[in-house]
């Protein structure tokens, strides 16, 4: 629970009150931090397809690309809850800028071995694990720092618009780096990263707020830590959604390291520069759908209609990747990654906001980080998978994609058993726990 800074009560005005889709960006330390996340979320796909397609240039295996997604992805499973620890203790807005400068430096780092020429797909899974670790600690500190910069009532909105970006940032790192790709060489692209993750580092040093979670020290520093899982996995509500969630991340949303494979397989992309253009067009139409999803959402207002669409919008979530796994040119392809793009990303930003609404301030940074845990390892988990999976004679995209769909669709049906999630899908989210201050 963290102290209001100086500006606080200026900064408040009337913009609580004021209506629209972007209200949330009225407050300009939440405005910081929508603008840097951006940034940093933005370099984080476009060097999750660079690299994913580096890797499989250097190794034609799909294998190797599903292990350096999932080393980016897995070294949550054990900073993460350490991440929440640290932000409920520290000052979360110092630990968020640390992390922004050691990504700085890593993108800066990785641009330069690329540019060199002698990377070898050793050093890319080395340099994955540590661009992982980093961001796993980077996520929870930036969610638990969130809520203190917009009122209660802007929470939702808060919440939607920051996924949205976070979401709608698949489109625009892709976007960024495809003139370079497709005008230049792939190695340059590269620096794009780091100068994004400075500009995002810039925006993070201007944040004002104060934002503190509490620590008991009678617990000790392990109950501490385990604190944000013991509350979901005995919270009956946010237990239900984090399983929900879970499922879904593993069936529908662990695809990016089918992307090279498909570009290839699927649409005849077989060049060296088409191995990095595939996957850029699939993810930007990924982040486009995302955008328009989040936008949608983000105008409803109502509770009760958001639970609603919980229910729906798993269903579709669960069919898109269906469309997607018989595309068989670029314009069906970018499609049906949209369709993928804007029902995962409005699934899971009404999923963020059950976890951020139940969570107490006091224990906020290490709920969100036991969410960051559960999605990141299961992405990770499943992209590894899904690699080794690609890697089979008899596979195929349409296989893969509809298998998983389908059965993420039946899971979904089967979830109108569960008494939460039923009661969520019927009433809505539940109301802010804990105090929100505001800057």
């Amino acid at each position: 629970m963290g102290p209001e800074s100086e500006g606080s009560l200026l900064n408040r005005g009337t913009a609580s009150d004021r209506p629209g889709l972007f209200s949330s960006l009225a407050y300009p330390d939440y405005r910081r931090l929508w603008v840097a996340t951006l940034c940093g979320q933005s370099a984080a796909w476009a060097l999750l397809v660079l690299r994913g397609a580096l890797v499989y240039r250097l190794t034609d295996s799909n294998a190797w690309v599903g292990l350096v997604t999932m080393a980016a992805l897995l070294p949550g499973l054990v900073v993460t809850p350490v991440a929440g620890f640290l932000a409920d203790r520290f000052d979360r807005r110092k630990l968020l800028a640390l992390t922004f400068g050691l990504n700085t430096a890593h993108n800066l780092l990785l641009a330069l071995l690329a540019l060199s020429g002698g990377i070898t797909e050793w050093q890319l899974l080395g340099l994955a694990v540590l661009n992982g670790s980093i961001r796993a600690a980077e996520m929870p500190m930036g969610q638990a720092l969130l809520p203190n910069l917009v009122p209660p009532g802007r929470l939702l909105n808060a919440v939607a618009l920051n996924q949205l970006m976070q979401q709608g940032s698949r489109m625009v790192g892709p976007l960024l780096v495809l003139p370079v790709v497709t005008l230049a060489d792939p190695e340059p692209a590269f620096i794009v990263g780091a100068v994004l993750y400075a500009v995002g580092w810039s925006q993070v040093l201007r944040i004002g707020t104060v934002s503190r979670g509490v620590i008991e020290p009678a617990q000790g520093v392990m109950l501490n830590l385990v604190a944000g899982v013991r509350y979901i996995y005995t919270h009956p509500l946010l237990l239900s959604v984090m399983v929900l969630t879970v499922l879904h991340c593993a069936l529908t949303m662990a695809f990016e390291s089918v992307f090279p494979f498909f570009s290839r397989a699927q649409l005849g992309m077989e060049t060296g520069k088409e191995l990095f253009e595939g996957p850029t067009y699939l993810m930007i139409g990924v982040g486009a759908g995302s955008i328009v999803g989040n936008l949608a959402l983000a105008r409803i207002e109502g509770q009760k209609m958001r639970g609603r669409l919980f229910l729906w919008l798993g269903l579709l979530s669960g069919l898109s990747p269906i469309a997607l796994g018989f595309a068989s040119n670029i314009p069906q392809a970018v499609m049906a990654a949209a369709a993928i793009g804007a029902t995962t990303a409005a699934f899971m930003t009404i999923s963020h906001t059950i976890v951020q609404a139940a969570a107490p301030d006091a224990l906020r940074g290490r709920v969100m980080s036991a969410n960051t845990w559960h999605v990141q390892g299961t992405m990770a988990g499943f992209n590894g998978i899904n690699g080794v999976l690609m890697d089979l004679p008899w596979m195929t995209a349409p296989i893969l994609l509809s298998g998983t769909g389908l059965l993420f669709v039946a899971l979904v049906l089967g979830s109108l058993l569960a008494t939460q999630l039923r009661l969520v899908y019927a009433r809505g989210i539940p109301a802010t726990q804990g105090p929100v201050a505001v800057s």
